[in-house]
């Protein structure tokens, strides 16, 4: 990783005007221009308890970026009220990856959790997940993801299928909740190609087929946390985003039932109404501190700055997803200098909405 960044900032030195790293953050220094920051990527995380008592589920999506299936379905259960039961909700564990709309900006970020170097970008988010796993303890940790192809056509395909590490692990069963699962769901579905098979992949035994399955989440919470988890798999290849959170969220509503949750509205009433919540009427903007100024942008705009200039992105209106990126550096940084120019891209999650660019003189 530290080479990477080298490569990285040597190269846009030469390239883009953009200074990407600042240790003094005053547009005087080595050259910069200008300084412009963005607020840090949170972790979003939401906790809504019911009244009644039932099982306490953790929903984690976006671990990969490009999968947004897999962290649209979260988002929508995350502003569900809990009638009965438990629900911890972490929807954008890997938010600069789902920005750039990259599987990891980073690299494989279910392949950090058997090990990571603090000095890899992602180690705040890993650390902060398995802190969370290990606090909370649920009953069943569900990680929502999108995979290629479809299982069931395919037995090497990620795609359209529940994923367990074992049938039984140390007395935790999977296999049985996963067979239930997938029976219940498949009932529903006339493709025989969109079935959702179980995909057991033995991540435990010696002579496993995925041993690379070791550094993953669910791995790691049965390993480490003595924590059920299982990945529940849609497949890229499904017709349109609708389908694909139609499938996660319809595997979700078989785990609650197995687990005692129930939300208000019910989960049927979300698959009822699925687009209504998939394309909420929200206006988009970012409000910007310009030298001092504060001015709303909510189109694609250009400012030209004098040297000496200070810009901050303040906030953004809009969704829980909506937020700025820059490419023309190092997406994982959040403050930059730059000597001529700078573009930031205003994203609703993985969708572009307007460019705001910054031109020095």
């Amino acid at each position: 990783m530290e080479n990477y960044r080298r490569r990285e900032f040597i190269k846009l030195l030469g390239a883009g005007g953009v200074l990407s790293l600042l240790k003094t953050g005053k547009a005087s220094a080595g050259g910069v221009n200008a300084v412009i920051e963005l607020p840090p990527l949170p972790f979003q995380e939401s906790l809504i308890t019911g009244r009644e008592k039932g099982g306490r589920v953790l929903i984690v999506g976006g671990i990969h970026g490009n999968e947004p299936g897999a962290y649209k379905a979260a988002e929508i259960l995350r502003h569900l009220k809990v009638k009965k039961g438990e629900l911890l909700i972490a929807p954008r564990t890997n938010f600069v990856s789902i920005l750039t709309n990259r599987r990891g900006y980073n690299g494989d970020m279910n392949r950090k959790f058997a090990h990571i170097s603090k000095k890899d970008p992602d180690y705040p988010k890993v650390k902060k997940l398995k802190e969370l796993i290990k606090n909370y303890k649920p009953d069943l940790l569900l990680t929502l993801h999108d995979g290629f192809g479809f299982h069931s056509v395919n037995p090497k395909a990620w795609g359209q299928c529940i994923v367990i590490d074992e049938e039984v692990y140390k007395g935790i069963e999977l296999g049985k909740a996963a067979k239930t699962v997938s029976k219940r769901v498949n009932a529903l579905i006339d493709r025989k190609k969109w079935k959702i098979p179980v995909f057991n992949t033995h991540t435990f035994r010696k002579n496993t087929k995925h041993p690379e399955q070791r550094k993953s989440l669910t791995y790691f919470c049965l390993k480490e946390c003595s924590v059920p988890a299982i990945c529940l798999e849609v497949s890229k290849q499904l017709p349109d985003l609708y389908h694909k959170v139609k499938f996660h969220i319809l595997m979700i509503r078989e785990f609650f039932k197995l687990h005692g949750v129930e939300t208000e509205p019910s989960i049927d009433t979300v698959l009822k109404n699925l687009n209504e919540f998939l394309e909420p009427r929200v206006s988009y903007s970012t409000q910007l501190l310009i030298n001092g100024r504060k001015v709303e942008v909510s189109s694609d705009k250009t400012f030209k700055l004098p040297k000496g200039s200070s810009v901050k992105f303040l906030s953004f209106r809009g969704t829980e997803g909506t937020n700025a990126i820059t490419e023309d550096v190092n997406a994982n940084l959040r403050k930059v200098g730059i000597r001529k120019r700078i573009s930031f891209d205003v994203k609703d999650d993985f969708k572009k909405l307007f460019t705001v660019r910054f031109v020095v003189g």
